[in-house]
């Protein structure tokens, strides 16, 4: 909570990079939370398009907008804006092509985690679009809040990802303070934000809301849209790096199960962007090594014979 405020202050940190295009409709999707306490930073990655020139009309008490001195890149802008920038005590991250869809979502994930922290419980992030809560209650040991959400131990998630497997960056709100103290955003590379928090996850608790409260638009100038090679390499550095985090609160066996079955799910999803990417040879060998009756798996190999694909 800060000074003169009862309820804690959230910042809404907004990394933009030449998003001319997108970047108002994600300030306007900040600026419409209901919730009292909220700082809205952005963070201008050197912008050479009028992103900048956009960003500085909403500028106020509650907006700040910062221009990098220099470029420093996608996951080096997310980290200054969270380390060296954000003052507050929750943070949630929106690029600046994306946008929030529900205005009271902040207020609600706030009351839950004071209701849970009354009790006793140490929360270190609210989690939205988990459709699967229903599912998990009866699988994992958690303890319902309500209707829409679930309290779950953060190891618990981290142990069971490669089954649970529902991460949406700009759908977690996190403590930001507990953030820093393991730092966030520090490998140069897409993954850094799961990286991030899903060690973050590991020391705390964390809540599960099924509700969908964001929009990441899927365009040709996504940095998360790379070659699935690449993304594959990404994924065993990661693994590495959070193994290493994970040793001082799992098992030796938790974790080699961990990595084991997280190494299968990371070479299923690159066999199943590559299908989708390619019309080659090794697309076909793809196909009849992992045949799967389902729509999609139908529609790669309609994709690999007429080059098109629904």
């Amino acid at each position: 909570m800060t000074e003169n405020h009862p309820l804690p202050k959230v910042t809404i940190m907004i990394p933009t990079f030449n998003q001319e295009n997108y970047i108002e409709e994600a300030i306007k999707s900040a600026l419409m939370q209901n919730y009292p306490n909220l700082e809205i930073i952005i963070g201008d990655d050197c912008s050479t398009d009028r992103t900048g020139e956009i960003a500085k009309r909403y500028v106020s008490e509650k907006v700040i907008y910062f221009r990098n001195e220099k470029n420093l890149g996608r996951v080096g802008n997310y980290h200054h804006i969270a380390h060296d920038l954000a003052t507050g005590e929750w943070a949630i991250n929106l690029d600046g092509d994306d946008y929030f869809t529900d205005s009271s979502f902040i207020t609600n994930a706030i009351t839950n985690i004071r209701n849970v922290e009354k009790k006793g419980k140490n929360v270190v992030a609210y989690c939205y679009k988990n459709p699967k809560i229903d599912k998990y209650d009866k699988e994992y040991d958690t303890i319902r809040i309500n209707e829409n959400s679930i309290l779950m131990e953060g190891k618990t998630y981290f142990l069971n990802y490669y089954n649970i497997r529902t991460f949406s960056h700009p759908s977690i709100i996190f403590n930001l303070p507990k953030g820093k103290e393991i730092q966030l955003y520090t490998i140069p590379h897409q993954a850094s934000d799961f990286h991030s928090l899903i060690r973050l996850f590991i020391i705390g608790n964390i809540i599960l809301d099924k509700r969908e409260i964001s929009y990441w638009r899927v365009h040709g100038n996504n940095t998360t849209i790379i070659e699935s090679e690449d993304k594959q390499k990404q994924a065993i550095q990661t693994f590495n790096e959070i193994e290493t985090f994970a040793k001082s609160f799992c098992s030796e066996d938790e974790i080699h199960t961990w990595k084991k079955n997280m190494i299968k799910y990371a070479y299923k999803d690159y066999v199943n962007t590559y299908v989708t990417t390619h019309r080659n040879f090794r697309t076909f060998l793809f196909l009849i090594r992992y045949p799967k009756f389902t729509k999609r798996y139908f529609a790669n190999w309609f994709h690999f014979i007429w080059g098109r694909s629904k």
